[in-house]
């Protein structure tokens, strides 16, 4: 028989053999003798391709078992594969290796399987493979059902190009779904719904594909709250759907269509006709797939707790997603429903997090509270596994985004049961929930470069990501000024994709893959233990309608307040922010008075009634936009005072520095620094630009007569210079133009001959003691849920800097020059970096008492230091007393010289 043949027909009764025959045992150990002895003939003739086969269809029949014999094929394979058929079989092994994978719930292998299939085929493209249906479709959607949308939509893409090319208009309108499906997911519902139409317009209203597209745009339009459309629409799904519900890939997209319609119907209050859409879909599931598709029923198993979570039942919806947290742990054997799976069960599922906050929301209704506050806090603990399965940045901070509204409820659970039963393992338990949920990504940042620092040429993996590293950096610079982007950004993508293989393998191969970020009681109350003594620290938690501040120091937390306002705070800081910082200080010369007024309600709403100690530092932990004030310039007594300079600034009480969260801190306050080095950067401004040329000259020249360093001004102040800077650097000063608002795609630092970018940190790994960014804005930037301003300060925390100094807003550069003159004095007199700004702020307002105007906050106020509080000391210039002696030496015989020649002369 023709062999290519014999493989179609071999492919063809996949699904019957197993039927046909009759294994005994479904152990995948204790194989059946028949199917012993097949192996071992097709072992014993070579035929390595009809030996996998063999292996695959013998799983079939009950994958949940077999699963653990079908991934050992590799290894017990004789040999690797040499003929085009052999390969044909070993790239049909990797891809029903992810199949089965996803069907018993393993989502994380099964991405795994398919990716490496994936890597197979382009490695050596086979003709008869179809890599669509087999792979790239099922690893898309895989993405999707992890949360990682940005892979999934990369992925999708590539099925777009090469459905293109067959001009398959079917597979086309399918993967237009797909992205649709993402893009929503991500909350582009404008681009989600031109995919959607797109989609339409290639599939034919008589394809069930066409209902699989109103599927998804009913989806779309629930998200936009048209619920009466969206009814509409998903009706007209459901009709042509069930038409075809016999075939098992139309009954999924049938499912799903039920499932969008009682997300629809639970938005109108119609719970009953939501149960009922519900579990037809469950039915659905069990029919066609009555081992397999777990994740998919503990998904309606999720749906229907939801349901009756809204509808009042809280009881019976803890049922549901009981049974959705066997489905997706089913080595998990609770003894009751109050408990939660161990944190060694967890692993990186949406689904799990979904179940367990659902169980939390119902036994908050049941007047459990303890027992939400721990169901809470196991399903934080699966998010910071599912965000590390992430690679995209993006898609870790929308996981985020996603929980910011359960952590909120979980902070307040912790908070009134503290106020309660005063006991404190729930306040404790309230700094762990918002550590959690705090600089995680920026943390996992600092982690990443440091574990990159290994040389690139020790290992083929590293070099191979440097290289991949360097490209999309390539690829990220001339996008900025591209015409035509398409191309550009799909080999940005795929260079994207490849890096985040080549990380998965690098992070198997690593010896410690140890999680050095993970969070618990025990690591907070470390990390509190490490405080210095006269330290203490203030961590804001920001809320929708209240907010809190936790105070702690090295004994423990001492106190949590609430801030009763919320959203009407938080809109009335960004108002005083624009009014009378964005454009200047004109606002606040002119008005004096109604700048205070502000000034003192927003101290006021903040702090109360809060005493401070003038013998203490204060770390602020700022979140959501508390992370744009400048706290050292609120004024903290209502009574207005026409002369500035006795308006009572905070920083006149005590000294104040920031941080990003407990953890960051603590990884920054544990370091050790290179302090030895200094080195400078000075630019008024870019060679060929219209920018305003700075006033450089005094600054570059003060610190350069004080300070031993290399240093770069204007011309030498390059891109590749700075590019260049070394791991020795102890203090890296940049004065220069810094454009880093929100407004802004591509914050950056001016340098001479073009600009450095925020994404240029994006694989730099340096970790100066200090970076000092005596540039405008350099603070400011896009706020990130849970995680700060998006500034060039926060890139160079991620890059490992030890602390940053940064402005908020466009300082004046005549008094930024003063400002950093007086810091540098300072520092070494001081026992950390936070004293000496906060000294030179004092030292400011104590010069310019006689210019009131200069006393305004605009001018001193802008700076703020962010990081460890070590004591650092300044390399200084070393004086030339050893050239005065020389010269004194070389002196003394000149004067010998000359009085022997006028004592010669007298003679004569």
């Amino acid at each position: 028989m023709n062999r290519c043949l014999q493989q179609v027909v071999i492919l063809i009764l996949f699904c019957l053999a197993a039927a046909a025959r009759g294994y005994a045992f479904s152990d995948s150990i204790s194989l059946p003798p028949s199917l012993t002895k097949k192996l071992n003939q097709f072992r014993q003739k070579d035929e390595l391709d009809y030996w996998i086969y063999e292996r695959m269809m013998y799983v079939e029949q009950a994958p949940a078992e077999r699963i653990g014999f079908l991934m050992r094929s590799q290894q017990e394979a004789w040999r690797s594969y040499k003929t085009y058929y052999e390969r044909m079989a070993w790239f049909d092994l990797l891809s029903v290796q992810g199949y089965y994978q996803l069907q018993t719930g393993n989502i994380i292998a099964s991405i795994n399987a398919y990716e490496t299939a994936l890597a197979f085929y382009e490695s050596y493209p086979l003709p008869d493979a179809d890599i669509i249906e087999t792979v790239l479709k099922p690893l898309g959607n895989n993405y999707t059902r992890l949360a990682d949308y940005t892979t999934a939509l990369f992925i999708h893409q590539k099925t777009m190009a090469l459905a293109q090319k067959a001009n398959n208009k079917n597979l086309i309108a399918a993967t237009y779904s797909n992205m649709a499906i993402c893009s929503r997911s991500q909350d582009d519902l404008a681009t989600a719904t031109a995919y959607c139409r797109e989609g339409i317009r290639y599939a034919s209203p008589q394809t069930t594909i066409y209902g699989l597209l109103l599927s998804t745009h009913a989806d779309i339009l629930t998200a936009q709250l048209k619920y009466d459309s969206a009814e509409a629409v998903c009706t007209l799904a459901l009709k042509k759907l069930q038409q075809h519900q016999q075939d098992a890939t139309t009954a999924y997209w049938y499912a799903g269509a039920l499932q969008v319609a009682a997300r629809i119907a639970l938005q109108k209050q119609q719970f009953g006709k939501a149960a009922g859409y519900a579990k037809q879909a469950l039915l659905l599931f069990h029919h066609h797939s009555p081992h397999t598709r777990q994740r998919e029923k503990a998904k309606v198993q999720v749906l229907l707790g939801d349901i009756n979570v809204k509808s009042g039942r809280a009881r019976k919806s803890l049922a549901h997603y009981q049974q959705a947290l066997q489905l997706m742990i089913p080595a998990w054997q609770p003894a009751s429903i109050e408990e939660v799976p161990q944190n060694n069960l967890l692993y990186s599922e949406n689904t799990l997090v979904d179940a367990l906050c659902g169980k939390a929301t119902a036994f908050v209704q049941l007047q459990q509270p303890e027992t939400a506050l721990q169901e809470y806090i196991t399903a934080f603990e699966a998010t910071g596994r599912l965000r590390k399965a992430f690679f995209y940045t993006e898609s870790k901070l929308k996981e985020i985004t996603v929980n910011r509204a359960r952590v909120e409820s979980a902070i307040k659970l912790a908070y009134n049961l503290w106020v309660t039963s005063s006991d404190k393992k729930f306040p404790e338990q309230l700094v762990l929930i918002s550590e959690m949920s705090r600089a995680q990504v920026l943390l996992d940042e600092r982690q990443l470069r440091l574990e990159a620092t290994m040389p690139a040429n020790a290992d083929t993996l590293l070099r191979r990501a440097k290289q991949l590293q360097q490209a999309i950096l390539y690829y990220q610079h001339e996008l900025l000024h591209a015409k035509t982007k398409n191309n550009l950004n799909t080999l940005l993508q795929q260079a994207e994709y490849d890096l985040s293989l080549l990380n998965k393998k690098i992070k198997k191969t690593a010896a410690n893959d140890s999680d050095t970020n993970t969070l618990s009681s025990a690591s907070i109350a470390n990390i509190l233990q490490h405080i210095p003594p006269q330290v203490t620290m203030l961590e804001f938690v920001a809320g929708s309608d209240s907010s809190f501040i936790v105070e702690l120091n090295n004994q423990g937390i001492q106190s949590v307040q609430v801030i009763d306002a919320g959203h009407e705070l938080h809109d009335q800081i960004l108002q005083f922010m624009q009014r009378w910082f964005a454009a200047g200080p004109s606002a606040m010369m002119n008005e004096p008075r109604n700048f205070y007024k502000e000034c003192h309600y927003i101290y006021n709403s903040i702090f109360k009634d809060r005493i401070w100690l003038n013998n203490r530092h204060y770390v602020l932990i700022p979140d959501g936009m508390f992370n744009y004030l400048p706290f050292d310039a609120l004024v903290t007594d209502p009574a207005y005072k026409n002369n500035i300079s006795q308006w009572p600034y905070l920083v006149k009480q005590v000294s104040l520095s920031q941080a990003y969260s407990l953890a960051t801190w603590f990884t920054q306050q544990t370091a050790q620094y290179h302090t030895a080095a200094f080195t400078g950067f000075f630019v008024s401004k870019g060679e060929h630009t219209n920018q305003a040329a700075l006033s450089i000259d005094e600054e570059y020249h003060s610190l350069s007569r004080k300070i031993a360093g290399r240093y770069y001004s204007n011309a030498t102040a390059t891109w590749k210079a700075f590019n260049n800077i070394t791991g020795s650097t102890g203090i890296l000063h940049i004065s220069a133009h810094g454009v880093s608002s929100a407004a802004d795609a591509a914050p950056y630092l001016q340098l001479y001959d073009k600009p450095f970018y925020l994404f240029d940190l994006r694989y730099k790994h340096f970790a100066p003691a200090l970076v000092v960014l005596s540039a405008c804005k350099t603070a400011d930037g896009l706020l990130l849920e849970g995680e700060g301003l998006n500034s060039i300060g926060r890139g160079f925390t991620a890059a490992g800097a030890g602390g940053v100094i940064a402005g908020l807003w466009n300082v004046n550069d005549k008094t930024a020059i003063a400002l950093m003159q007086q810091f540098y004095e300072q520092l070494p007199q001081q026992p950390n970096i936070a004293m000496a700004l906060h000294n030179a702020k004092k030292q400011w307002l104590q010069q310019e008492d006689k210019n009131p105007m200069l006393q305004l906050p605009y001018y001193w106020a802008g700076f703020i230091y962010s990081g460890h509080l070590q004591q650092l000391s300044l390399p200084a210039v070393q004086t030339s007393k050893w050239y005065y002696w020389l010269c004194l030496l070389l002196l003394i015989p000149a004067v010998w010289y000359l009085y022997r020649r006028k004592k010669k002369n007298i003679r004569r």
